[in-house]
């Protein structure tokens, strides 16, 4: 059939279970698709390409299931009821499926979409408009060496010389709020959402896991389900 789509599955090969759902007109390139984009670091998907670049590093890859395939009309409904079935809790899939991705082929900006964009506002002006350059007239002190030792610490210092917050001292108000963001408590929990464990801070959690702090944050405030398999809350 001219116009048919494939609902396909990539499944584990380590524990045997579908962790992602899509749609495709050809499923075996928009796997190859996966593979390439996991190696490249795109994480429009970061779970998915996470994962996938987890199983290449050992040496494995996810295994490529055709599910169903169906008409280029009703694919939205077939995909929904496909990752319905496997519940979007167990999957890596962004959303309930169904949502056609932007068709970019062709597009052009307008003249006045070029003139708005703030590459086009900047070209052939300075960044710095009202404050000048601390090595304007100045011969840069790592002239003519190689990335070095000494050529990193040399560029340390030239920023520590030159940076603005040098001697800038923080409200009470300030130190406090840091203090109170850093501290909050955090609970690891399970698939059930019961408490398995406590940590005083984002980083104590992060150190005993293995996991970024900034990412544990992202958990507990809904921007991320999880993070490698992790979920958890504020305390």
């Amino acid at each position: 059939m001219k116009n048919e789509v494939y609902i396909y599955g990539l499944k584990c090969p380590e524990k045997g279970v579908i962790r992602y759902i899509g749609k495709s007109k050809n499923p075996k390139a928009r796997y190859h698709t996966h593979l390439s984009h996991s190696k490249a670091e795109r994480y429009d998907n970061i779970h998915l390409y996470r994962w996938i670049a987890k199983l290449l590093r050992n040496e494995l890859k996810p295994e490529l299931i055709i599910l169903d395939s169906c008409s280029n009309t009703d694919w939205k409904e077939k995909e929904k009821e496909w990752i319905n079935k496997y519940g979007l809790d167990n999957l890596l899939n962004m959303n309930e499926g169904g949502i056609e991705p932007p068709d970019n082929t062709g597009f052009r900006w307008s003249e006045e979409q070029k003139a708005n964009h703030s590459s086009h506002k900047r070209k052939g002006k300075p960044q710095w408009t009202n404050i000048p350059h601390p090595l304007l007239g100045k011969e840069h002190p790592a002239k003519g060496q190689k990335r070095s030792k000494e050529f990193c610490e040399l560029m340390k210092k030239q920023r520590l010389e030159n940076n603005g917050m040098k001697g800038v001292k923080l409200s009470k108000e300030r130190i406090e709020q840091i203090k109170e963001v850093n501290s909050k408590r955090v609970a690891l929990l399970d698939d059930n959402g019961n408490i398995q464990k406590e940590y005083n801070s984002q980083s104590e959690a992060a150190q005993d896991l293995g996991l970024h702090h900034s990412a544990i944050g992202r958990v507990c405030k809904g921007e991320y389900k999880h993070t490698k398999g992790h979920k958890f809350k504020w305390i």
